[in-house]
């Protein structure tokens, strides 16, 4: 799993390409190599090397970054959007789940209120406060509750190309119980002599942190973050499930940029 090294330090060296005005619209392709426990609290760490689309779009009521959003309110300092999450399937060698059935994909929907309370020269500090609901994608929908996660976020935006972009942002999570008992709870009947049955109740998941980075040079953008995820005097912090209760997750994304405008 490599990038091109020499391409990589060109992009993070480089000063002497010309910079403009972010376009409306940017299209690429590019990879994304990414290290991450199976599910959180697995002790499991799987990796992978994935061909993805680039798509950046920055309408006034549809917006393409890290994510998609669709602005519902605007103002100086208040934003309130509807947006969206998706996370990769648990891959079937996890021990913690074996003989258990398959952790699918699930894709997160819902509003978010962010207050920019603190502007600084040329970044600011946030309140952000993302309420999402769950759902498994195996043909069709099915609904496993909602995660919470309030945080506080410092954000530097590129107001051009060639300019970095970096977040950084913390906080709790707190989830429903349908929500940890999809993840963590364990039925009579998958119990086991060192897996026993656990029934998982909603409330406190733990705490995350994270970083993430990007920037547009030439016709070619990178990308990536690191986070830092813990469960630790969580809800779910006693099943047999969860083995890991802290971990470290981290990734990155190159792209070649053919069009814009």
């Amino acid at each position: 799993m490599r990038f091109p090294v020499s391409l990589v330090l060109l992009l993070l060296t480089s000063s002497a390409i010309a910079q403009g005005p972010l376009p409306r619209l940017e299209l690429g392709a590019g990879l994304f190599a990414l290290s991450a426990p199976d599910y959180r609290g697995s002790s499991e760490t799987s990796t992978y090397l994935l061909p993805v689309p680039y798509i950046k779009y920055r309408g006034e009521r549809l917006r393409v970054d890290e994510g998609a959003q669709g602005v519902i309110f605007e103002s100086e300092d208040l934003l309130l959007t509807l947006s969206g999450n998706l996370s990769l399937p648990a891959d079937d060698d996890t021990p913690e789940r074996e003989g258990m059935d398959e952790l699918e994909a699930i894709i997160e929907i819902g509003p978010a209120i962010n207050y920019r309370f603190y502007r600084l020269q040329d970044s600011a500090w946030w309140i952000d406060l993302p309420l999402r609901y769950a759902y498994t994608v195996d043909g069709e929908l099915e609904n496993i509750g909602w995660i919470f996660q309030p945080r506080l976020s410092w954000r530097k935006p590129a107001i051009r190309l060639g300019e970095w972009k970096l977040r950084l942002n913390f906080g709790p999570l707190y989830a429903s119980e349908d929500h940890h008992a999809y993840l963590y709870s364990v039925d009579s009947a998958d119990a086991t002599s060192e897996r026993p049955a656990y029934s998982a109740d909603g409330g406190f998941s733990g705490f995350r942190s994270e970083f993430t980075f990007s920037k547009r040079i030439g016709r070619y953008w990178l990308g990536g973050f690191v986070r830092y995820d813990s469960l630790r005097d969580s809800e779910i912090e006693d099943s047999p499930l969860v083995s890991d209760t802290e971990s470290w997750i981290g990734g990155v994304a190159l792209a070649w940029v053919f069009h814009e405008q």
